[in-house]
């Protein structure tokens, strides 16, 4: 199976704040990590299949496929650059290597703590997510321009919420309600 990306660095750096000098090959296993845990459950295997398939014949472009290019570009890659940094922060803070697995440590810098670590992972986290339901809600919205979306027959059987807020617990007698 080829693994076609469906974004790069620059588009990661127009998103984001984060430095230019990360290598591509670094964030490459992160960016198809995104795709196969958080695009393709939303879109579906059938839809998602689609996509690949046209940005791998160069398809997409303005005038040809022109939903696809709305949907690829205005909903899935803010969705994915921000999954993508979620799974790349936290494991880019480790090397490992033949010896072993190691904590970068640079010059004129100090490590992040772990807990820094997983609050900045939290933000992307809950960015990425709110991108998630935009583009939810633009598929649900325009089900006729995307037959794969809901005729969908693949493995991966899309989800309609990305919901990971609290529990909902219901109300009480006094229509007060509880979360948490």
């Amino acid at each position: 199976m080829e693994n076609t990306l469906l974004l790069n660095m620059d588009d990661i750096l127009h998103f984001t704040t984060i430095s230019g000098n990360i290598d591509q090959y670094k964030m490459n296993p992160h960016i198809f990590n995104a795709q196969i845990l958080y695009i393709e459950p939303i879109l579906g295997s059938d839809l998602y299949e689609k996509i690949i398939s046209l940005v791998n014949s160069n398809g997409i472009t303005a005038t040809t496929y022109s939903n696809y290019n709305t949907l690829l570009f205005n909903y899935i890659t803010p969705s994915l650059v921000f999954h993508t940094l979620e799974l790349y922060i936290p494991l880019n803070a480790f090397q490992i290597a033949d010896g072993g697995t190691f904590q970068y440590s640079p010059t004129n810098a100090q490590p992040n703590t772990l807990q820094d670590i997983d609050r900045i992972t939290k933000k992307y986290q809950v960015i990425g997510s709110k991108y998630d339901d935009k583009l939810t809600d633009y598929l649900v919205a325009n089900k006729t321009l995307f037959i794969e979306y809901y005729t969908n027959t693949g493995l991966v059987k899309k989800t309609e919420t990305t919901n990971r807020s609290g529990w909902y617990l219901g109300t009480n007698n006094t229509a007060s309600k509880i979360r948490i």
